[in-house]
């Protein structure tokens, strides 16, 4: 399977502008999900740096207490790996390869903080370290978590067949193809359902409001590509399902859980879902250098492609998975475990061999590396963690053709010393 330049596979952008305001407080916070009960937002404070090609190697700002396990300090003066990342991202950006954020942590040790190009480029807005980015199918890794968290909590089997969580909410009766169907199978991409980003509808509507039970009802009927639980084949209609069946148990929109079982507990102050756009600030997407991409609207992405956030928060959530933060070890170690053996050519035609909860599953010269690439109209993104040696990797670009997983493979190979 190929992945294609349009492909709506992970939103990964939107930055904060120079002189945001400072993140709410608990209490406004609130007042803003009475308000919108499906948006979780809050501003980015600024964090160092200016952009257009800035690196700051310092500590990602605090967003816990003394005793939090996932604070983080800069790296010794004078490592040669920090600086080695910080020469090998300022060429990128010097040549015009790179344009956004990158992150690198190491067993809490910062090793690079880089920020590079504009944010809106009509504006002249800098990209910062801070900035937010649509995190496109990153959503992925966010909402497989949720999924399995209310099943910790009770409220569904991942075995269930899926059809009664949606009849009558979301669709009035259950097609034959999808009886069988399991909440297993739409996270782990077994379905057979295909995918909405590859429909001839899905991008000229991208821009456009709309309701999850819309989207369901463009591709409820459309066949099978498979079997269900025969093959894999990536489908964000899963995805929109599985938010469907998350709203259905938990009786609260998608984002007021998100908030609840996750931003919230781990104090991500800068990532959410909206059904509109990220808060304000947040990076433009562009296809190329000088070329915009259109807007989208948060409610055709939903909990497929619909979180915004930033590199500090997307580190802060990796190393929440080893400090088991964010959920206890079976569950972190049931959403490492590959659920489907990816096909000869990898998952997305990337190096893998298996496809976990939200994650693709590979090594680096041995070493565990699990990530999920984002590429959607305007961005493209690489979230990769190797929980086995406490390293997280994060890029996120708002300029499309940006080449994010090979960045940060590339990383990721130089904080294991191997570059």
């Amino acid at each position: 399977m190929g992945f294609p330049k349009s492909m709506a596979i992970a939103m990964s952008g939107v930055a904060l502008a120079v002189g945001a305001a400072t993140p709410a407080s608990a209490a406004q916070q609130r007042q803003q999900l009475q308000h919108d009960p499906v948006a979780t937002t809050s501003s980015a404070a600024a964090a160092g740096g200016d952009g257009g090609g800035v690196g700051d190697a310092g500590t990602v700002p605090d967003t816990g207490t003394a005793s939090d396990p996932l604070v983080t300090s800069p790296a010794p003066q004078g490592d040669e790996t920090a600086a080695a990342m910080q020469s090998y991202l300022r060429d990128l950006a010097a040549k015009k390869k790179f344009t956004g954020s990158a992150l690198v942590v190491r067993r809490g040790e910062v090793l690079v903080r880089f920020a590079a190009g504009e944010a809106d480029e009509e504006k002249h807005i800098p990209v910062r370290p801070d900035t937010v980015f649509r995190i496109a199918s990153d959503t992925k890794q966010f909402t497989a978590m949720l999924v399995l968290k209310l099943r910790d909590r009770g409220l569904l089997r991942l075995d269930d067949q899926v059809c009664p969580y949606l009849v009558p909410a979301y669709i009035k009766a259950c097609p034959k193809a999808w009886r069988p169907i399991t909440i297993r199978e739409i996270l782990t991409h077994t379905s057979g359902i295909p995918d909405i980003q590859g429909m001839s509808d899905f991008f000229p509507n991208l821009s456009k409001p709309t309701t999850t039970q819309e989207i369901i009802r463009g591709f409820v009927h459309k066949p099978l590509d498979f079997k269900p639980g025969t093959s894999w084949k990536y489908s964000s209609s899963g995805y929109i399902l599985a938010g469907a069946i998350i709203e259905a148990v938990a009786h609260k929109p998608y984002g007021t859980v998100l908030h609840e079982e996750i931003t919230g507990p781990l104090n991500l102050q800068h990532t959410g879902y909206s059904t509109g756009n990220p808060p304000d600030g947040y990076a433009k997407g562009y296809f190329k250098l000088g070329s915009p991409a259109p807007p989208i609207n948060g409610s055709q992405a939903f909990a497929a492609t619909g979180v915004y956030s930033n590199a500090d928060d997307m580190v802060r959530w990796d190393r929440s998975f080893g400090a088991y933060l964010v959920a206890p070890p079976a569950t972190v170690k049931e959403a490492f475990t590959p659920q489907a053996p990816c096909p000869s050519s990898g998952c997305l035609d990337l190096p893998s061999s298996g496809y976990a909860f939200g994650w693709l599953v590979d090594r680096l010269r041995g070493h565990r590396y699990l990530y999920h690439p984002g590429i959607i109209w305007g961005y493209q993104t690489s979230n990769a963690y190797l929980p086995d040696d406490d390293i997280a990797v994060v890029v996120l670009s708002n300029v499309e053709d940006t080449d994010a997983n090979s960045v940060a493979g590339h990383l990721a190979m130089m904080a294991l010393g191997l570059r």
